[in-house]
């Protein structure tokens, strides 16, 4: 991924995470014919050896045609505040992001990886994921997603340059 502001850049796996946590919801760009579809949703996360996000759909939708086409997705994600003043460049916003680039597939409701997408999404929320979730007439309705990003295809942004974790949380001044 090339960046124009490159001081800006984040790789850090730690930052990136506490980026992901502060974020609600995930946009995520499709391949169509003409133009990107994109379509924003709520997310669980976990992030090991790979950055793995977990969603959860209809089970008919545009979104399922276009995983069939080509899996390849980007995601985006951001935290945005303004009218601040920061000490980095005394600009009146200041923003954390992460960008990916994974592939998507589609979660059988009768794998482990099911019920690891739910607790994922639970945990991003802070709510316990009931165990009705699991029961074959609601997993009869959702259809849950991965999103697999390589460490490579991974980067975070911020306006200031956020070397550690403490330096997440915006500074309000």
């Amino acid at each position: 991924m090339n960046m124009r502001h490159s001081d800006r850049e984040i790789r850090d796996k730690e930052i990136i995470k506490a980026i992901l946590d502060m974020c609600e919801v995930i946009d995520i760009g499709f391949f169509d014919d003409e133009y990107p579809y994109v379509l924003p949703v709520n997310f669980g996360y976990e992030y090991e050896d790979d950055l793995v996000f977990y969603t959860h759909h209809a089970l008919d939708g545009y979104k399922n045609i276009l995983v069939a086409k080509n899996p390849k997705v980007c995601v985006m994600t951001y935290k945005f505040i303004g009218h601040i003043y920061n000490d980095y460049d005394h600009s009146s916003h200041d923003y954390r992001s992460v960008m990916a680039f994974g592939e998507m597939s589609f979660i059988a409701s009768d794998s482990e990886d099911y019920e690891r997408a739910w607790r994922a999404l639970g945990k991003s929320y802070g709510h316990t994921i009931s165990d009705s979730l699991f029961a074959p007439e609601f997993k009869a309705r959702i259809l849950m997603a991965k999103i697999v990003c390589k460490p490579e295809n991974v980067v975070g942004k911020a306006q200031r340059n956020v070397t550690s974790v403490d330096q997440v949380p915006f500074t309000i001044k």
